[in-house]
């Protein structure tokens, strides 16, 4: 029987290897044959669930979409923590949103909780307390799937600088942020949500068809974007297998000037975050993705940016915490100077 592995962020037909996570199409003869290679496989169903492999009857004559995560000293976050970079939990977002309230609140800020997780925690979202639709919006999400903690480092880092920026910048800029979607799989070190859901795949242009937190989100965006000329960009911060890039559209996606638009964030990235140094991968994504609902429906500027989510402690780059955080002040440098 064949079976094709792809890039779930590319979805091209090609055998490769995913820089987000392994997914295949496979028939069910073939899960059946080699279960023994798809132990961590989670199945997509009907409902836009992703169940494992053992909670399913798998019918042999049937294609199934698999998605196969990898984790990490799965739940013993101290052992995870010994060798790799501090996983970033979601005591330690509140932690650091309460830290940073009265800084927030001078600078016109408040931080929200916009509704509840599925194991009823917090979603919060960091946003101006009077929104002015004509200034220039930023927009960033934090932490779609839950094991990808590095990206909420990065998100400090960028949240750092803003709080440092001149009255400028805070004359002209302000900022949506929900850094993080799915607390729960964070809590749980998943990529899904407690219903099993894949919230970067959870997204609709009709929000009544998005699902769980990202619904909530999305609800909660939707009458920002109703200004959407003065989005000037939309970051979705990840964390990837091994490499550092930015996820973009191909330039027939929508139109050359678009893709020349992304390019130049990019190239523009290189110059301040060499862990980047100026590496993307085009992919049009799936059709429920936030990046691609924001490009493809609101016409916004979006990107994924990716940063290995497991680093060792003890790496040959000297990567550490303090560097994640400055790849967020690098993307502050970057909007600030674009936009």
């Amino acid at each position: 029987m064949k079976y094709t592995i792809m890039a779930i962020c590319l979805l091209t037909g090609s055998i490769t290897f995913g820089e987000c996570i392994k997914e295949l199409e496979i028939s069910g003869f073939e899960l059946l044959q080699k279960s023994y290679k798809f132990k961590t496989a989670h199945i997509e169903t009907s409902d836009n669930k992703f169940v494992k492999l053992t909670d399913l009857n798998i019918n042999s004559i049937q294609l199934y979409k698999v998605q196969i995560p990898e984790h990490k000293f799965l739940g013993d976050f101290s052992r995870y923590n010994r060798k790799y970079i501090d996983y970033y939990r979601y005591s330690r977002m509140g932690k650091f949103l309460a830290e940073n309230n009265n800084k927030f609140q001078n600078l016109g800020y408040e931080t929200t909780i916009v509704g509840k997780s599925i194991e009823n925690r917090n979603l919060y979202a960091l946003k101006p307390t009077s929104f002015d639709p004509n200034k220039k919006t930023i927009v960033m999400f934090g932490r779609h799937h839950g094991d990808e903690g590095t990206a909420n480092w990065i998100i400090e880092g960028f949240i750092n600088k803003f709080l440092k920026a001149n009255e400028t910048f805070h004359t002209e800029f302000q900022l949506i942020l929900y850094p993080m979607v799915n607390p729960d799989g964070a809590e749980a070190q998943s990529r899904y949500n407690e219903n099993g859901r894949d919230l970067n795949r959870s997204w609709s242009f009709d929000v009544a068809k998005s699902y769980d937190e990202a619904k909530i989100i999305h609800k909660d965006l939707k009458p920002y974007l109703k200004n959407r000329k003065n989005i000037v960009a939309v970051l979705d911060m990840h964390g990837s297998f091994s490499e550092d890039f930015i996820y973009r559209v191909e330039d027939d996606f929508i139109n050359r000037d678009f893709y020349n638009h992304q390019q130049n964030f990019i190239d523009q990235l290189a110059r301040y975050d060499l862990w980047q140094g100026g590496n993307y991968k085009l992919s049009n994504g799936h059709p429920k993705m936030a990046r691609i609902v924001m490009v493809k429906n609101y016409g916004l500027h979006a990107l994924t940016h990716e940063t290995p989510r497991d680093i060792k402690k003890n790496n040959s780059k000297s990567r550490n915490k303090t560097s994640l955080m400055q790849q967020g002040e690098a993307v502050f440098d970057v909007l600030n100077d674009l936009y």
